[in-house]
Protein backbone atom coordinates (compact mmCIF):
# COMPACT_ATOMS: atom_id res chain seq x y z
CA UNK A 1 0.00 0.00 0.00
CA UNK A 2 1.22 3.37 -0.92
CA UNK A 3 1.60 5.91 1.71
CA UNK A 4 -0.48 8.96 0.99
CA UNK A 5 1.40 11.16 3.48
CA UNK A 6 2.97 14.26 2.34
CA UNK A 7 6.56 14.45 2.93
CA UNK A 8 7.71 17.11 5.32
CA UNK A 9 9.62 20.35 3.85
CA UNK A 10 13.34 20.44 3.67
CA UNK A 11 14.74 24.02 4.56
CA UNK A 12 18.47 24.23 3.33
CA UNK A 13 20.42 26.60 4.89
CA UNK A 14 24.38 27.49 3.31
CA UNK A 15 27.48 27.87 5.05
CA UNK A 16 30.20 30.92 5.01
CA UNK A 17 31.28 32.45 1.53
CA UNK A 18 28.59 30.37 -0.07
CA UNK A 19 24.83 30.60 -1.64
CA UNK A 20 22.15 28.46 -2.32
CA UNK A 21 23.25 27.59 -5.14
CA UNK A 22 25.64 24.97 -4.13
CA UNK A 23 22.51 22.85 -2.73
CA UNK A 24 21.62 22.62 -6.40
CA UNK A 25 22.27 19.05 -6.70
CA UNK A 26 20.17 17.85 -3.79
CA UNK A 27 17.44 20.43 -4.56
CA UNK A 28 16.92 18.45 -7.85
CA UNK A 29 17.25 14.60 -6.40
CA UNK A 30 14.71 15.91 -3.72
CA UNK A 31 12.21 17.26 -6.18
CA UNK A 32 12.37 14.41 -8.18
CA UNK A 33 11.60 12.45 -5.57
CA UNK A 34 8.71 14.41 -4.38
CA UNK A 35 9.77 16.22 -1.66
CA UNK A 36 9.74 19.94 -1.39
CA UNK A 37 12.67 21.79 -1.13
CA UNK A 38 13.09 25.55 0.30
CA UNK A 39 17.04 27.11 -0.03
CA UNK A 40 17.23 29.55 1.74
CA UNK A 41 20.03 32.36 0.68
CA UNK A 42 21.59 33.83 2.86
CA UNK A 43 23.29 36.61 1.13
CA UNK A 44 22.54 40.35 0.99
CA UNK A 45 23.13 42.89 -1.67
CA UNK A 46 25.54 45.00 0.78
CA UNK A 47 29.14 45.21 -1.08
CA UNK A 48 30.13 47.93 -3.31
CA UNK A 49 27.42 48.53 -6.26
CA UNK A 50 25.18 46.14 -4.59
CA UNK A 51 26.94 42.93 -4.75
CA UNK A 52 25.85 40.34 -2.60
CA UNK A 53 27.97 39.41 0.17
CA UNK A 54 27.06 36.63 3.30
CA UNK A 55 25.47 37.40 6.28
CA UNK A 56 27.08 37.15 9.39
CA UNK A 57 25.23 39.00 12.13
CA UNK A 58 23.58 36.34 14.64
CA UNK A 59 20.51 38.30 14.72
CA UNK A 60 19.98 38.82 11.11
CA UNK A 61 21.16 35.77 10.06
CA UNK A 62 17.99 34.13 12.54
CA UNK A 63 15.84 36.73 10.83
CA UNK A 64 16.70 35.19 7.17
CA UNK A 65 16.10 31.77 8.39
CA UNK A 66 12.96 32.73 10.70
CA UNK A 67 11.43 33.81 7.66
CA UNK A 68 11.66 31.32 5.33
CA UNK A 69 10.64 28.99 8.04
CA UNK A 70 7.86 30.94 8.71
CA UNK A 71 6.67 30.85 4.71
CA UNK A 72 6.19 26.70 5.28
CA UNK A 73 3.27 24.86 5.90
CA UNK A 74 3.46 21.67 7.47
CA UNK A 75 6.12 20.14 9.05
CA UNK A 76 10.07 21.16 8.26
CA UNK A 77 13.14 18.88 8.31
CA UNK A 78 16.08 22.07 8.90
CA UNK A 79 19.44 21.31 7.65
CA UNK A 80 22.62 23.97 8.20
CA UNK A 81 25.91 23.32 6.38
CA UNK A 82 29.04 24.75 8.20
CA UNK A 83 28.19 28.04 9.38
CA UNK A 84 24.90 27.48 8.48
CA UNK A 85 24.71 25.82 11.77
CA UNK A 86 24.63 28.63 13.88
CA UNK A 87 21.29 30.18 12.73
CA UNK A 88 19.56 26.84 12.61
CA UNK A 89 20.13 26.68 16.13
CA UNK A 90 18.17 29.98 17.41
CA UNK A 91 16.02 30.18 14.08
CA UNK A 92 13.23 27.42 15.07
CA UNK A 93 12.59 28.74 18.39
CA UNK A 94 9.01 28.53 18.91
CA UNK A 95 8.26 27.24 15.97
CA UNK A 96 6.81 23.95 16.13
CA UNK A 97 6.86 22.87 12.83
CA UNK A 98 10.14 22.30 12.56
CA UNK A 99 10.42 18.05 13.49
CA UNK A 100 13.81 17.67 12.43
CA UNK A 101 17.54 19.33 12.68
CA UNK A 102 20.71 18.61 11.11
CA UNK A 103 24.07 19.79 11.45
CA UNK A 104 26.15 19.07 8.30
CA UNK A 105 29.68 19.35 9.22
CA UNK A 106 28.65 21.97 11.32
CA UNK A 107 29.01 25.14 13.72
CA UNK A 108 26.54 23.57 16.63
CA UNK A 109 26.25 26.68 19.19
CA UNK A 110 25.78 25.83 23.18
CA UNK A 111 24.89 28.25 25.80
CA UNK A 112 27.43 27.24 27.64
CA UNK A 113 30.42 25.10 25.92
CA UNK A 114 33.11 27.23 23.45
CA UNK A 115 33.51 25.41 20.70
CA UNK A 116 36.16 22.26 20.71
CA UNK A 117 39.73 23.93 20.05
CA UNK A 118 40.10 20.71 17.28
CA UNK A 119 37.11 21.96 14.98
CA UNK A 120 38.38 24.56 12.85
CA UNK A 121 41.55 23.77 10.91
CA UNK A 122 44.40 26.22 11.42
CA UNK A 123 45.54 26.35 8.24
CA UNK A 124 42.09 27.79 7.59
CA UNK A 125 42.18 30.49 10.11
CA UNK A 126 44.89 31.46 8.76
CA UNK A 127 44.30 31.69 4.82
CA UNK A 128 40.47 33.54 5.72
CA UNK A 129 42.18 37.61 4.19
CA UNK A 130 40.19 40.49 5.22
CA UNK A 131 39.56 43.60 3.04
CA UNK A 132 39.70 47.32 4.58
CA UNK A 133 35.89 47.37 4.84
CA UNK A 134 36.25 44.36 7.11
CA UNK A 135 34.71 41.82 4.88
CA UNK A 136 36.37 38.59 4.44
CA UNK A 137 36.99 36.11 1.74
CA UNK A 138 39.26 32.67 1.63
CA UNK A 139 42.61 32.34 -0.10
CA UNK A 140 42.48 31.42 -4.01
CA UNK A 141 45.38 28.27 -2.97
CA UNK A 142 43.36 27.32 0.22
CA UNK A 143 39.85 27.02 -1.31
CA UNK A 144 40.15 23.70 -2.67
CA UNK A 145 41.91 21.53 -0.20
CA UNK A 146 39.24 22.88 2.36
CA UNK A 147 36.33 23.00 0.67
CA UNK A 148 36.31 20.76 -2.45
CA UNK A 149 38.85 18.23 -1.71
CA UNK A 150 36.84 15.01 -3.09
CA UNK A 151 34.59 17.17 -5.91
CA UNK A 152 34.93 17.21 -9.03
CA UNK A 153 37.14 19.79 -11.38
CA UNK A 154 33.64 20.85 -12.89
CA UNK A 155 32.30 21.43 -9.94
CA UNK A 156 34.77 23.14 -8.06
CA UNK A 157 35.54 25.47 -10.92
CA UNK A 158 31.86 26.33 -10.49
CA UNK A 159 32.00 27.24 -7.08
CA UNK A 160 34.59 29.34 -7.58
CA UNK A 161 32.90 31.41 -9.64
CA UNK A 162 29.91 31.66 -7.25
CA UNK A 163 31.59 32.44 -3.83
CA UNK A 164 30.75 36.04 -2.40
CA UNK A 165 32.79 37.95 0.25
CA UNK A 166 31.19 37.67 4.04
CA UNK A 167 30.20 40.50 5.31
CA UNK A 168 32.91 40.57 8.49
CA UNK A 169 34.60 37.82 10.20
CA UNK A 170 32.93 34.44 11.20
CA UNK A 171 32.99 34.83 14.95
CA UNK A 172 29.14 34.69 16.32
CA UNK A 173 27.06 35.67 18.95
CA UNK A 174 26.51 33.07 21.62
CA UNK A 175 23.02 31.94 21.77
CA UNK A 176 20.14 33.04 23.53
CA UNK A 177 18.97 29.41 23.68
CA UNK A 178 18.98 26.44 21.24
CA UNK A 179 16.90 24.63 19.60
CA UNK A 180 18.80 21.31 19.10
CA UNK A 181 17.95 20.35 23.24
CA UNK A 182 14.11 20.46 22.56
CA UNK A 183 14.11 19.18 18.75
CA UNK A 184 15.55 15.59 17.40
CA UNK A 185 18.90 16.29 15.86
CA UNK A 186 21.37 14.49 13.69
CA UNK A 187 24.76 15.38 13.33
CA UNK A 188 26.56 14.48 9.91
CA UNK A 189 30.24 13.65 10.66
CA UNK A 190 32.30 14.61 7.20
CA UNK A 191 35.35 12.74 8.11
CA UNK A 192 37.79 14.09 5.37
CA UNK A 193 36.81 17.89 5.88
CA UNK A 194 39.78 19.81 5.93
CA UNK A 195 37.64 23.20 6.72
CA UNK A 196 36.00 21.95 10.25
CA UNK A 197 37.90 18.73 10.98
CA UNK A 198 36.46 15.07 12.37
CA UNK A 199 37.63 15.23 15.50
CA UNK A 200 35.89 18.38 16.21
CA UNK A 201 33.06 17.32 14.78
CA UNK A 202 32.40 14.17 16.96
CA UNK A 203 32.92 16.22 19.90
CA UNK A 204 30.00 18.83 18.73
CA UNK A 205 27.80 15.86 17.38
CA UNK A 206 27.60 13.99 21.49
CA UNK A 207 25.25 16.82 21.90
CA UNK A 208 22.90 15.20 19.27
CA UNK A 209 20.36 12.53 18.73
CA UNK A 210 21.40 10.60 16.32
CA UNK A 211 25.35 10.45 14.35
CA UNK A 212 25.82 9.75 10.80
CA UNK A 213 29.46 9.82 9.29
CA UNK A 214 30.40 10.29 5.60
CA UNK A 215 33.45 9.90 3.90
CA UNK A 216 33.33 13.02 2.60
CA UNK A 217 35.27 16.43 2.05
CA UNK A 218 33.35 19.47 3.14
CA UNK A 219 31.42 19.93 0.33
CA UNK A 220 29.02 16.85 0.27
CA UNK A 221 26.07 18.49 -1.76
CA UNK A 222 29.44 18.22 -4.67
CA UNK A 223 31.28 15.24 -3.80
CA UNK A 224 28.17 12.61 -2.70
CA UNK A 225 24.95 14.66 -3.34
CA UNK A 226 23.32 11.60 -3.31
CA UNK A 227 23.89 10.64 0.46
CA UNK A 228 22.47 13.95 1.31
CA UNK A 229 19.47 13.14 -1.20
CA UNK A 230 19.15 10.06 0.58
CA UNK A 231 19.17 11.12 3.99
CA UNK A 232 16.87 14.10 3.50
CA UNK A 233 14.53 12.10 2.28
CA UNK A 234 13.97 9.36 4.65
CA UNK A 235 13.67 12.24 7.61
CA UNK A 236 11.42 14.32 5.20
CA UNK A 237 9.04 10.85 5.54
CA UNK A 238 9.63 9.96 8.71
CA UNK A 239 8.61 13.81 10.01
CA UNK A 240 5.48 13.71 7.19
CA UNK A 241 2.20 14.58 8.11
Amino acid sequence: MTSSASPATVVLVHGAWHGPWCFQQVVDGLEARGVPVVNVDRRRPTGPDGELRGVTDSAQNEAIVREALDGVEGPVVLLGHSFGGVPITTAPLGNDNVKHLVYLTAIMPSLDEPMPADLANPALAEAIVAADDGSTTVADEFIRMAFYGMCSDEDYEHALTQLVRDAAAIPFDAPRDTAWNKITTTYVVCTEDQALLADGQRALARRADRVVEWQTDHSPFFSNPQLMVNLLDDLAREYAT
